[in-house]
């Protein structure tokens, strides 16, 4: 059998197969340095695609069809006679796979981002630190939200009375209350969540608005308990976005 043969399959070989299936190729492998080389490439590749599964929100339907996608593609690879341009096409493929994958997971972020934000709109943390000083707040928050010795020109006009440290979307995050408008509350993760940069991204929640912007290192999301028409007039008033 010759390697093209082996290789697909390679393609056609998962974690937990029948080793005895798979015997011809395991033996040719223990033989055959550049076969052997490609099979540990494309085990790793596999664990590549289940450790960024593993960073993903709990999807198993995603997880399931996209599995079934590549099993397809691997299934075709080993049914059809094959040769040096149709396995090429199969590393190409995985790499379409992996590309969609952060897509999705883009989606799924932005998804999840969504329903932590409602939930702290619903139940906020308790404050870990009251005080009027700004700096005093920054310098506390600091410590949760690397390198935040200050905040973007559009909160110059905000003051705060209180902040508290948390995660958001598995990211370190500080949620800052506002001091002049107790439905207001500014929340600084410690990651870009948002695909837009310093433009505004409003999203109407189910307990409120909250409007999302990135410096491109962190993200910065005002949540406020009213529509988005009243958090627009409290971003005016405040010089937020001018």
């Amino acid at each position: 059998m010759s390697c093209d043969l082996y290789r697909s399959e390679m393609y056609a070989w998962r974690p937990g197969s029948d080793l005895a299936g798979f015997h011809p190729l395991f033996e040719h492998l223990s033989g055959c340095p550049e076969c052997a080389r490609r099979f540990a490439q494309l085990i790793a590749n596999d664990e590549k695609i289940q450790r960024t599964f593993q960073k993903l929100p709990d999807d198993h339907a995603l997880e399931n069809r996209i599995l079934a996608g590549v099993a397809h593609q691997r299934a075709a690879v080993k049914s059809r006679p094959t040769s040096w341009k149709r396995w090429l096409l199969v590393p190409v493929a995985a790499c379409l796979v992996l590309l969609t994958m952060l897509g999705v997971h883009s989606q799924l972020q932005q998804a999840r981002l969504d329903r932590e934000m409602t939930a702290l709109l619903n139940q906020p943390p308790e404050l870990q630190i009251s005080s009027n000083d700004r700096q005093q707040l920054l310098a506390w928050s600091a410590n949760t939200v690397a390198g935040l010795s200050s905040l973007p020109p559009e909160l110059k006009k905000v003051e705060f009375r209180g902040a508290a440290s948390l995660r958001v979307a598995n990211h370190k995050a500080v949620l800052l209350k506002m001091k002049n408008e107790r439905r207001a509350s500014l929340l600084i993760v410690d990651a870009r969540l948002t695909r837009k940069g310093a433009g505004f991204q409003a999203l109407p929640l189910d307990s409120g608005s909250a409007s999302l912007w990135s410096d491109g290192q962190r993200t910065y999301v005002l949540l406020y308990q009213g529509t988005v028409k009243e958090m627009h007039t409290y971003m005016t008033q405040m010089g937020i976005g001018a």
